[in-house]
């Protein structure tokens, strides 16, 4: 049965070790979670059709958007690293009981425009790390 994105958990690691992971208060949107190949073309002068393989597969870059939520110190920990461009591990805990863990560095930090009848909100450009470990509820 399918299952509604409330719910969502957004956890970033403090990088200590052993590491915590904290989740972080007020994400509205994570983008897409996982990598993909591109096409590297092999085709050689004796092919009479254009031929392929998988390249190295490069993790999404990433909008994470999320309300502005002055007093929370755990986001705050999250602007701040975003701020200072830093590497930070992440968990993703979906409803439907899958896990995604993986890494992203991030690239800045941005509030965005305020409106009137709106919440604040900030966006967090990054690019992710390599693969993705996912594990799904049995």
């Amino acid at each position: 049965m399918a299952k509604l994105g409330a719910g969502t958990l957004f956890k970033q690691s403090d990088m200590a070790d052993p590491a915590v992971l904290i989740l972080i208060p007020g994400v509205k949107s994570i983008g897409a979670i996982g990598e993909e190949a591109p096409l590297v073309e092999t085709t050689a002068l004796e092919n009479t059709a254009k031929q392929y393989i998988a390249g190295i597969i490069d993790g999404e870059e990433k909008e994470l958007t999320a309300n502005y939520e002055e007093k929370s110190a755990e986001q705050k920990a999250f602007r701040d690293a975003a701020k200072a461009r830093e590497q930070r591990d992440i968990e993703i805990h979906y409803p439907n009981g899958a896990v995604a863990k993986f890494k992203l560095l991030y690239l800045g930090f941005k509030m965005n425009e305020p409106e009137t009848e709106a919440a604040l909100t900030f966006t967090v450009k990054a690019k992710q790390i390599g693969e993705t470990d996912w594990s799904e509820a049995s």
